[in-house]
């Protein structure tokens, strides 16, 4: 009797699986992230003369002045800070020394600088993909989504730190990867350098660093090579953060490695105007924190440093730290539910609306932004949920702990869609896992007339 029916043969895999894209398709799709971040710096240039958060400014005076500084209205006068972190303005300010004829062709390169970085970014997803495991469609898949994610187009043509911090986090994790794939201390200092980088320019990435190192301490391994890798990896850090640490103990008395400006930001996330404004508003209307810039503006005085007068920005920024605990204790119901509207703000796939008479067409792109997100989150969700605990296992672990920080740190300070722009390479790797988890399962599922 033929038997042959009884255990028929394994399906083959999806083609998805075993499509091997070409390095053309790659050139491609690396041409296609300089024309959207080209075209983007073209269609919103006027946001590249703004200076939203001062660091062509502290760039500037980093030219003139050769001190990472800001002009202070109130006293007329530029003093050194530390309210900015230094690396952003740092690389800004080499364009400074070309001495070009006008402010418009200072931010023409700005948006140049900014397209180069973010297309640098599109290739180290491509190579986390297949470093993760990811077949090459799949780290193809992730390198495209990443390529037309709307965030990070808007964000390449901002005078602002995520393009460059996301691509230092995406670094940062290729080095972490090498480093355990290879057990190389070499790459183990790279990662270690890469993420003390990234605290100069998000002081976010702090508490990466701390996670990174607190998951590579051999708590249940004897040994030394473990702890030579930890120590390689902390060291190198560190004397990537210890000059900017030196520079404000010089003038401000305390070896901040990150900025003068965190109280301020945890102030403006928690204060009594803000939870009103949680209690009361409308839902999607936006809050006025105007009077908290201003009390921040007029909370600073002189003083004498060794480097001339200075803003007192380390008095300051200890009394918002001071006032916004304050008002977490006075209201810790209103702080728990303001932080669960943090966290959903950072994660969020609806962008606020900036102005009341919006068009047709502002509203129409922001829909078309929530759809994406909500479709790229929900693959990201399936591929994290597949993984299980491969998420807590190299090379996978190091995204995860870069989530969870970024998650954390914002949950507490004042936070936006933007500033997830780190967060992005690692959402759509987990999003292309879920696309190939989902390929798989449709392909190997029997038609219903057929199941036994």
């Amino acid at each position: 009797m033929d038997t042959s029916t009884d255990h028929p043969a394994p399906s083959p895999r999806p083609a998805l699986f075993d499509w091997q894209p070409s390095r053309v398709m790659l050139l491609i799709l690396l041409c296609a992230a300089l024309i959207l971040r080209g075209r983007a710096m073209l269609t919103m240039s006027p946001s590249l003369r703004a200076d939203p958060d001062a660091y062509r400014g502290v760039a500037r005076h980093i030219y003139q002045d050769h001190t990472i500084g800001l002009w202070r209205q109130e006293f007329n006068m530029m003093t050194p800070t530390a309210t900015r972190p230094p690396l952003y303005p740092l690389v800004l300010s080499a364009f400074n020394y070309l001495e070009l004829p006008s402010w418009d062709a200072d931010a023409a390169l700005y948006g140049l600088l900014h397209v180069v970085l973010g297309t640098a970014s599109v290739w180290v997803v491509w190579r986390l993909g297949l470093l993760w495991g990811l077949p090459p469609a799949g780290a193809v898949l992730a390198a495209s989504l990443f390529t037309v994610d709307p965030i990070l187009i808007n964000q390449s043509a901002q005078v602002m730190t995520e393009t460059l911090a996301t691509l230092l986090a995406l670094l940062a994790l290729l080095a972490l990867t090498h480093g355990a794939q290879q057990s190389s201390l070499r790459w183990q200092a790279a990662a270690g350098a890469l993420i003390g980088l990234g605290v100069l320019c998000r002081p976010t990435f702090l508490f990466w660093l701390a996670l990174v190192a607190l998951a590579q301490f051999p708590f249940r391994t004897s040994g030394t090579h473990r702890f030579v890798r930890l120590a390689a990896l902390v060291a190198a850090a560190a004397v990537v953060l210890a000059p900017w640490g030196l520079r404000n103990q010089w003038l401000f008395g305390r070896p901040v490695i990150t900025t003068t400006h965190g109280g301020f930001t945890l102030l403006l996330a928690n204060n009594p105007q803000f939870y009103d404004y949680l209690r009361s508003a409308p839902w999607g209307s936006v809050w006025d924190g105007e009077p908290m810039y201003r009390w921040w503006e007029t909370s600073q005085r002189l003083i004498d440093t060794p480097g001339g007068l200075a803003c007192d920005e380390l008095d300051a920024d200890q009394r918002a730290y001071a006032e916004a605990w304050e008002h977490i204790r006075d209201e810790p119901t209103m702080f728990a539910y303001s932080c669960l509207v943090r966290v959903g703000r950072l994660w969020a796939v609806f962008p606020h609306q900036v102005s009341r008479e919006e068009s047709a067409s502002r509203r129409g792109l922001r829909y078309a932004v929530a759809i994406f997100y909500a479709l790229e989150l929900a693959l990201a969700a399936v591929g994290a949920w597949t993984l299980g605990r491969r998420l807590l296992r190299s090379p996978w672990i190091w995204g995860t702990l870069l989530l969870l920080s970024f998650t954390a740190v914002h949950a507490l300070y004042w936070t936006d869609m933007r500033m997830r722009a780190p967060l992005v390479g690692v959402v759509v790797l987990l999003a292309a896992q879920g696309v190939l988890v989902l390929a798989s399962r449709r392909h190997d599922a029997k038609p219903m007339a057929t199941a036994i």
